[in-house]
């Protein structure tokens, strides 16, 4: 068993990132016209005691938050028997928010955030009725730690869940002209699930 800390960021404002990205998978992808909306957020995953000085220096670094264009949520996980990215069938593990770990803190006003909210707040907010969230998290091929840097982009995409989550994977995983953008399958692994309200 060990320590998993967790550092999700996301931007205050305009994402520039997801902005573009939503604009060409709406406009030149297969299954884009069911795109709703594009979030993004920046995940970095240390395990055990690989955070000297802990989350307090680290975010003070400025190498994974910058406090005048991100919000941040940090999670902790210490009874983790195995990374989260070890799995033989990942497909559903980004349900919820079991992966990240309980809500040790974030820079969000409000002490009434728990870890559910806090995640969704992150990513754009819970999926409104009729819509699915697509949870995507990308990751260098081969990445094994100690520290794990990835995106996590959240896809809301109208529909039912079975369809929703196979309209994602098109979108997001690059395979063809017309299909994918997020991810390259010769560089990145990808794990990705989808819940609905």
């Amino acid at each position: 068993m060990s320590l998993q800390t967790t550092l999700l960021t996301s931007h205050k404002g305009v994402d520039l990132h997801a902005a573009s990205a939503l604009l060409v998978m709406k406009d030149r992808l297969e299954g884009g016209d069911r795109l709703v909306n594009l979030f993004r957020s920046e995940l970095h995953t240390f395990w055990g005691d690989t955070v000297p000085g802990g989350m307090a220096k680290l975010l003070n670094t400025g190498r994974y938050f910058n406090p005048n264009k991100h919000h941040y949520g940090h999670f902790t996980q210490e009874d983790s028997p195995t990374e989260w990215f070890h799995c033989d069938d990942c497909r559903g593990r980004f349900v919820g928010t079991d992966w990240a770990g309980r809500l040790q803190g974030t820079d969000i006003d409000g002490d009434n955030h728990d870890t559910t909210t806090l995640y969704n707040t992150l990513l754009g907010g819970p999926p409104a009725q009729g819509l699915v969230a697509v949870d995507v998290v990308s990751f260098p091929l081969g990445q094994e730690g100690p520290v794990l840097s990835g995106v996590l982009w959240r896809l809301l995409i109208s529909g039912d869940a079975d369809s929703a989550v196979d309209t994602g994977q098109n979108l997001a995983v690059a395979r063809g002209r017309k299909q994918g953008l997020l991810i390259n399958p010769h560089m990145e692994a990808w794990l990705m699930a989808g819940t609905e309200l």
